[in-house]
């Protein structure tokens, strides 16, 4: 990559973080509904034109974009891989989309803080989760077939879910701490509560 194109990448990633933490500051502040995208363009000094180059929506600037899974991640997973043990192969796909995120530790926890406190902010969390996990449970039964069940699918995913939220918390605890440590320690701390 040229030394233009590599500027212009490190400007990308730093407009689009501030965005989303001006989003999240304002939803803090004022609710979901109370601030517009003018409000938003003051608030990080940008142009409005600016805004709408980066999101298309309010809901991509409060919870992050929807994040749509690679097709060979998915027919990888369906195959059976990457470790052949499901719940690991789940973490593994959470804990990648995570990372390509970027995973900025200080943002995830004033989303997830925001998530929890906003009603508007957590009906549209509620309905992206109800999608997710809908999709995963698809992608579970494909990969081991009808007779697993979609209840045991849904808690398998649940589960997942809340070991993501467990790894904010413990984020929230070090955030110099690497996303993949964290995510291995919630996974652990997981297995030994289900074997006592």
């Amino acid at each position: 990559m040229s030394v233009a194109g590599t500027k212009w990448e490190v400007r990308r990633v730093e407009t689009t973080r501030r965005l989303e933490w001006c989003a999240l500051e304002l939803t803090r502040d004022r609710g979901f509904d109370g601030w517009t995208m003018d409000d938003l363009a003051a608030a990080a000094d940008v142009s409005r034109r600016t805004v709408f180059n980066y999101f298309d929506a309010k809901a991509d600037l409060v919870l992050g974009p929807e994040h749509e899974l690679p097709e060979e991640t998915v027919a990888a997973f369906v195959a059976g891989g990457p470790t052949g043990r499901i719940f690991d192969d789940l973490v593994h796909i959470a804990s990648e989309a995570l990372q390509e995120k970027g995973a900025d530790p200080e943002l995830m926890l004033l989303r997830r803080d925001v998530m929890r406190s906003d009603p508007r902010a957590i009906a549209i969390a509620h309905q992206r989760f109800e999608v997710i996990t809908d999709d995963a449970i698809e992608m579970i039964l494909q990969r081991e077939g009808e007779q697993y069940g979609a209840h045991r699918a849904r808690l398998l995913v649940q589960l997942l879910i809340t070991i993501v939220d467990s790894v904010l918390e413990r984020s929230d605890v070090d955030l110099a701490r690497p996303l993949p440590d964290l995510i291995d320690d919630a996974v652990g701390d997981a297995r030994a509560v289900l074997n006592s």
